[in-house]
């Protein structure tokens, strides 16, 4: 078929035209500003395909021609179930070209969004898990990808909504580690120097640094808008000019989901990832996609009646009896609590049996009575010191709901010895049977206790009996132990953990800085007798660094 392509405006009337002598086009199912994609026909092998088109003023920029035949390279030689492939590619008289691809049937993520979000945690992990699945394997080959968005996203209608990640055009594509050089190929920059391109809405950080600034993290940081917008329904920033939109990328924190879509109730393990993806500096995401599919593994879904605390502007207590006061401030929400706490304890009938107005009005009379901060105060000693009475007895539930309580009105409480030991006591119960007290404890812990909550959770890991609960506070640590939240006493000590023998021996000269007693014990187990002298586990087992390390540690505590 020889003629030019169609223009945008023009595209519905290249329906129905033959290319190539065997592609047939039926429909216009999109179209953009360089590029028409129709639903085809294979003439000769009776197949139905789609076929992207270059427009005809691309003749007049060689780049995008470039671009569009690196797309055709990635699509054709990285295969992956999650990557929509390329047959085909052939030229149309005028000097523009055509793709051919995998036909997808389905709709955008986009359109997903748009029509159901806030998804299920579950079934968004599910969609999250299958395109960090194909990034992985792009990213070996050194593609990044730098247009992630949910318009670039396919899902398909088959029962297991499929993934399939599209358009490669903008991506940077190192042609000798995709697909055998010709001997025409060079390697030519496309990009020209400081130019930005791509999606601001889903631009990483590091953008402002120009594309050269961009790797395989920063493809993390789209997909982890893209995560929070299938959780949420909505994007982590309100809507502002482009230069606005990547201002908040730069600075401004992603809010919690649930401040964004109140009534959404996300896992803490589920909200952790979300915000790793989101740091701002790529040192403080995952490293690599990888990375990122073992933190979805470790977390394992519960049922929605195990689902964890919302995230909230303002403190969230649980009574004893189930009761939670949501949305007010911490001196008026603790003086609820109060009362609900004092009726619990004399045995007398709980506003957890009341009907719904009935609740709702002793929380605004309560609210009403505006107690005195030296309320708060003496609240949090009661608290602190049924906290330690209820670790004493072994009542792990009575534990659970005193420590949630405690987190809303002392964030410090756990700087002391014996409130610590209290804590882990009570965490390592519950986490062990599981359930919306696990949840609640778990949640407290890693978001409101601060950098000391952490530590609590290391503890559990280490030192619990129970297997659940030492998993599922290594999951959490898996994404916050290494954050900006942890003290780096506690972070060295996570990293030290999950290190290789190689990457250890890097690590020595911060642990000699940074670490304490944890570090110690950790380093002591890569020595006889502490290890299997002829595992793996040894394999520091005579390293002069790790002994050095270890006695400048001892040193340092001894002083």
């Amino acid at each position: 078929m020889t003629g030019r392509p169609p223009a945008a405006e023009g595209a519905d009337a290249w329906i129905g035209r033959v290319l190539s002598d065997r592609y047939r086009l039926d429909e216009l199912v999109a179209k953009g500003a360089f590029a028409g994609v129709y639903r085809g026909f294979h003439l000769k092998m009776r197949k139905e395909v789609a076929i992207k088109v270059l427009h005809p003023e691309t003749e007049n920029f060689p780049d995008l021609v470039a671009r569009f035949e690196r797309e055709a390279i990635v699509g054709a030689h990285i295969r992956h179930p999650n990557i929509a492939y390329a047959s085909d590619m052939g030229a149309i008289e005028g000097g523009s070209c055509f793709l051919v691809l995998e036909l997808v049937r389905g709709r955008t993520l986009r359109a997903l969004i748009e029509r159901e979000a806030p998804l299920e945690p579950e079934r968004a992990c599910r969609l999250l898990k299958q395109l960090a699945s194909a990034l992985a394997v792009a990213h070996e080959h050194g593609v990044v990808h730098r247009d992630l968005k949910p318009l670039n996203v396919m899902v398909t209608s088959s029962a297991d909504e499929q993934i399939k990640l599209l358009d490669f055009g903008l991506a940077r594509v190192p042609l000798d580690r995709v697909a055998p050089l010709g001997e025409d190929d060079d390697h030519v920059r496309i990009s020209t120097p400081g130019v930005v391109f791509g999606s601001v809405d889903y631009m990483a950080p590091e953008i402002a640094g120009g594309m050269d600034a961009v790797d395989e993290r920063s493809d993390l940081y789209s997909l982890g808008v893209l995560f929070y917008e299938m959780l949420s329904g909505k994007h982590p920033f309100d809507a502002g000019s482009p230069v606005e939109i990547l201002a908040h990328h730069r600075s401004t924190p992603p809010p919690p989901i649930a401040k964004r879509h109140p009534a959404t109730a996300v896992p803490i393990e589920i909200e952790a990832v979300v915000m790793r993806l989101l740091e701002k500096d790529p040192a403080d995401r995952y490293q690599d996609a990888q990375a990122l599919i073992r933190a979805l593994d470790s977390i394992g879904m519960r049922d929605e009646s195990s689902v964890s605390v919302p995230f909230t502007t303002t403190p969230v207590k649980p009574s004893r009896r189930g009761v939670a006061v949501v949305g007010l401030g911490a001196v008026a929400a603790a003086a609820i609590f109060i009362g609900l706490y004092t009726l619990a304890k004399r045995g007398e009938p709980s506003v957890a049996n009341a009907t719904e107005p009935e609740i709702v009005a002793s929380t605004e009379t309560s609210a009403s009575a505006a107690p005195t901060a030296s309320a708060e105060i003496d609240y949090a000693t009661a608290l602190s010191t049924d906290l330690l009475a209820a670790s004493k007895s072994g009542d792990a539930a009575e534990g659970a709901s005193i420590l949630v309580a405690l987190a809303g009105v002392k964030k410090d409480a756990l700087l002391d010895r014996d409130m610590r030991a209290a804590a882990i006591k009570v965490a390592a119960a519950v986490g062990a049977r599981g359930g919306r007290p696990a949840d609640e404890v778990f949640y407290a812990l890693a978001y409101r206790f601060g950098s000391e909550g952490l530590d609590v959770l290391y503890d559990v890991a280490t030192t619990a009996e129970s297997g659940k609960a030492a998993d599922r506070a290594n999951s959490i640590l898996e994404i916050q132990g290494t954050s900006g939240r942890a003290s780096p006493a506690l972070r060295i000590a996570v990293e030290l953990r999950r290190a290789s023998c190689r990457e250890k021996r890097l690590l020595f000269d911060r642990a000699a800085k940074d670490g304490d007693a944890r570090t110690v014990a950790v380093l002591e187990k890569l020595r006889p007798p502490a290890c299997d002298p002829d595992g793996d586990a040894c394999c520091l087992r005579h390293h002069v660094g790790l002994e050095k390390t270890i006695e400048a540690l001892k040193a340092k505590l001894g002083k």
